[in-house]
């Protein structure tokens, strides 16, 4: 995802095809009252702000998205008082946006490479913080959901080690839970770690 503050008021944000696809977004289904679009642009508000210090919450903005083959380009503009009246064809193009501001997700998925990658992390992991884990496999990528706090950045800090990549968006972290195969949760998990360990 490439930012751009082009001024105070305005930022462009440049997606591609593969960073739309690993956030399972299908810009032909969005709609506008869809659940998709507004967990979409909440995480495109939340990069922003974080990033350039934009605050997509103060105020009313517009968010205006030009597809194109390789990927997606969002126009996020704050509404200045005085501001001209758009024509009927812009209006079929532009989104009118004033987000909710929500917590941030309190999970984040963590990916492995390969099968000796997750038993190495499970097995390291303590019983008390891989209890409170879920292991997924999502065709033949092994991933562990885990909650991210305090309790549990130890064993977040071990997954880290092993891990290929990581996601803190809600949506991709929805599409785990739901697409996803669940292996093993809590003591089940605990459980197979044991039996790794026993292995290795």
């Amino acid at each position: 995802m490439r930012i751009e503050k082009l001024n105070k008021d305005k930022i462009k944000v440049t997606l591609t095809t593969a960073e739309l696809i690993n956030l399972d977004i299908d810009v032909k289904r969005l709609s506008p009252d869809s659940k998709e679009l507004h967990t979409f642009l909440f995480h495109i508000m939340e990069t922003i702000r974080e990033e350039t210090g934009f605050n997509p919450y103060n105020g009313q903005v517009v968010v205006e998205a030009t597809p194109s083959q390789d990927g997606i380009s969002i126009l996020v503009k704050r509404l200045n008082k005085g501001i001209k009246k758009i024509t009927e064809e812009q209006f079929k193009k532009v989104v009118s946006v004033k987000p909710k501001k929500k917590e941030p997700s309190t999970e984040c998925v963590f990916y492995f490479e390969t099968f000796n990658d997750m038993c190495g992390a499970i097995s390291e992991m303590d019983k008390s913080i891989l209890s409170k884990a879920s292991l997924f496999k999502l065709n033949k990528t092994y991933c562990i959901l885990i909650r991210n706090d305090n309790e549990n950045m130890r064993g977040i800090n071990v997954i880290r080690e092993f891990t290929e990549r990581m996601s803190i968006y809600p949506l991709q972290n929805e599409y785990i839970k739901e697409h996803a195969l669940l292996v093993a949760k809590g003591q089940k998990l605990v459980e197979m770690a044991e039996n790794v360990k026993r292995l290795m």
